[in-house]
């Protein structure tokens, strides 16, 4: 079993990125999940507390967000939100007045969409873009984590509903090939990857964001239901998530996997 494909998500919800490594530093993907843009009824812009995603604009209430393609620079802190190919909004996230813009223009096109958790409800506006843009603090799971499904679960499931899926609907960090359909979700105990050692935490339950096409921010598909036909579990389930042993590893592609 090998690692085939790597990403890491900046900001919480929007569009990854696909890499060729990944650092996890003290239990996270260093560049994971450090931005995000949450509701102004649930804290002060400095507030970074973990919240439960229901907080903050992501795909289970905003399935359109992936018409905004999304870059961040980690050296210029620079963060950059594209639409038909053309920048939308950009601007560094050191400066208070371009974060404030950058809040507005994201509140400003969630607002426009069919299905957005903006319009009725006057309390969650104005956005704040929160996050310093290095810790990893907004991840589904408080503990953050590594999380990792096989491909041959996504054929299984796209053979069971009889279509192609795009793997980025379920936002997982490490896609692995080598092993039977749905093997990963029986794993206990600690597995490896590459020279480093991870401990199987839990499985990953998914939610309507698993609903969006990754492209054109379409509610297309019932993910949810499906999952739960074809791989057997009561919870619609779909990869499994890690912590490593270690305070440090490297995850590459072509890292071999071993179970056990």
């Amino acid at each position: 079993m090998k690692v085939i494909e790597l990403y890491r998500h900046p900001v919480k919800s929007f569009t990854p990125e696909r890499l060729e490594q990944l650092q996890v530093i003290d239990g996270k993907i260093q560049g994971d999940r450090i931005l995000a843009f949450r509701f102004a009824d649930q804290g002060a812009p400095d507030d970074w507390s973990w919240r439960r995603k229901i907080n903050f604009v992501a795909l289970s209430n905003t399935p359109g967000i992936p018409q905004l393609e999304l870059g961040f620079n980690d050296q210029s802190r620079v963060l950059t939100l594209k639409y038909e190919s053309e920048i939308f909004a950009e601007g560094s996230i050191d400066s208070e007045e371009d974060r404030f813009d950058l809040s507005e223009a994201v509140g400003e096109f969630v607002t426009a969409l069919e299905i957005n958790p903006l319009v009725g409800h006057p309390e969650r506006v104005p956005l704040n873009l929160i996050g310093d843009g290095r810790q990893g603090l907004f991840h589904d799971f408080e503990d953050g984590g590594v999380t990792l499904h096989s491909v041959e679960s996504l054929k299984a499931l796209e053979s069971h509903m009889s279509l192609e899926l795009d793997g980025r609907r379920f936002r997982t960090n490490v896609v692995v090939e080598g092993i039977d359909a749905w093997e990963e979700l029986a794993w206990t105990g600690q597995i490896s990857i590459g020279e480093s050692s991870y401990k199987v935490n839990r499985l990953v339950p998914r939610c309507l964001a698993t609903h969006a096409n990754p492209v054109n921010g379409e509610r297309d598909l019932d993910i949810m239901k499906s999952l739960m036909s074809a791989n057997g579990h009561e919870e619609p389930t779909f990869a499994v998530q890690l912590s490593p042993v270690s305070d440090e590893a490297l995850i590459r592609i072509g890292d071999s996997v071993q179970v056990g």
